[in-house]
């Protein structure tokens, strides 16, 4: 038999030895958690990152030399970009008119992008400010449609939005597309009275079908108005693989700094409250590739402080959950004092890449961004590839 001291040892060591394997088991599935942030980093391409569905290319929203909104491609693996919107093209604007929200159609054959238009019409006093007018363009106010194909030499207008007519909408957010590419979901602005409809004004969500067959230019048909019933604020993201899930932010209060994240299927029509938090903004839902996870931006970090949903002190975060509302996760800590990236400017919109790894993501100083790139320890947003 063994002495005492020698089995006291004994024990001890394979206590050890089985600490140390729950210790590292442990390590292994922190690190495999596929959507632990495993990098937080400004992006050092500085501009709106896009994929296309092929993952061959990508698009990037970013100003020129002059300072207006252009809209570049680049190959994947390369950052040698040529803007495709700098250049005036028949039936296209003018140089200096901002481009923006670019959107690539499932079929990777057209863009869908926002202009500023022409003639518009600001509000007279904060119109004089060409910094306010940068941000609502932004926003979507005084633009139109156009789609352009991928080397920007087509362009096709698709509305004809006025300032101040009854009825006519000013600007849009959108599109989004169903993955296959038949039909859209973009939402228009159609009463600016912001006293009314504090703050945004009325917003309408239109559901149309995306027409491409050769015969004319692609331009959308049957157009037809979604919008849920009691809510003026409405704001799409994209669609889930199925085809009939989209994702949006919206409010059904008077005040829709109260924004929430919404799940609506176009066909049933079903809606779904994901984040139900009247007092907390949340906006810029976007489903994963695999329709599993919505990255959004929301002030619930900061609920406890009624002025970090306020439009004029706002303080936002980018948050993940799945797509039923469960499993909150919180990704980035701008405005948590002592975190390596806080300073100012708010969580605003992001955008996937294909593979569900990262998300590139704007950081808001109002009107100019900040891009960053939110990297994960594995494939979060696409299951396929775990």
């Amino acid at each position: 038999m063994a002495p005492p001291r020698m089995k006291t040892a004994v024990v001890l060591l394979l206590a050890s030895l089985c600490f140390g394997q729950q210790r590292n088991s442990a390590q292994r599935s922190v690190s495999a958690d596929p959507c632990a942030v495993r990098t937080l980093r400004k992006s050092p391409l500085q501009g709106f990152r896009v994929p296309s569905p092929d993952d061959h290319r990508y698009l990037v929203n970013k100003e020129d030399e002059d300072g207006v909104a252009q809209i570049y491609i680049g190959d994947q693996g390369s950052e040698e970009l040529t803007c495709i919107t700098c250049g005036e093209q028949p039936g296209g604007p003018k140089k200096k008119r901002f481009k923006m929200q670019p959107r690539w159609h499932p079929s990777g054959r057209w863009i869908f992008i926002a202009v500023e238009r022409d003639k518009y019409s600001p509000p007279p006093i904060l119109g004089l400010s060409r910094k306010y007018v940068e941000g609502q363009l932004q926003n979507g106010l005084f633009t139109n449609m156009y789609v352009i194909s991928i080397d920007g030499r087509q362009w096709h207008r698709l509305t004809d939005f006025h300032s101040g007519k009854k009825g006519i909408p000013d600007g849009f957010t959108g599109p989004a597309f169903t993955p296959d590419g038949k039909r859209a979901v973009w939402s228009q602005i159609v009463d600016g009275n912001i006293f009314k409809y504090h703050p945004f004004g009325r917003w309408e969500m239109i559901l149309a079908d995306f027409v491409d067959d050769g015969k004319a230019a692609p331009h959308f048909s049957n157009l037809r108005d979604i919008t849920p019933r009691g809510m003026h604020w409405n704001e799409p993201g994209n669609f889930h693989p199925d085809n009939q899930r989209l994702v949006f932010s919206g409010s059904d209060l008077k005040d829709a700094q109260g924004t929430d994240i919404f799940v609506l299927n176009i066909r049933t029509g079903q809606l779904d409250n994901l984040t139900n938090s009247p007092k907390v903004w949340d906006e810029h839902g976007v489903f994963s590739p695999d329709g599993e996870k919505i990255v959004f931006m929301s002030a619930h970090p900061y609920r406890r402080d009624a002025k970090a949903s306020k439009v004029l002190s706002i303080r936002t975060e980018y948050m993940l959950m799945n797509n039923d509302g469960t499993d909150l996760q919180q990704l980035t800590r701008f405005r948590e004092r002592g975190s390596p990236e806080f300073g100012d400017g708010i969580a605003a919109n992001g955008a996937w890449s294909n593979d569900g790894r990262s998300i590139n993501g704007k950081r808001l100083f109002f009107p100019n961004y900040e891009y960053w790139d939110i990297v994960f320890e594995g494939a979060c947003g696409n299951r396929s590839l775990r």
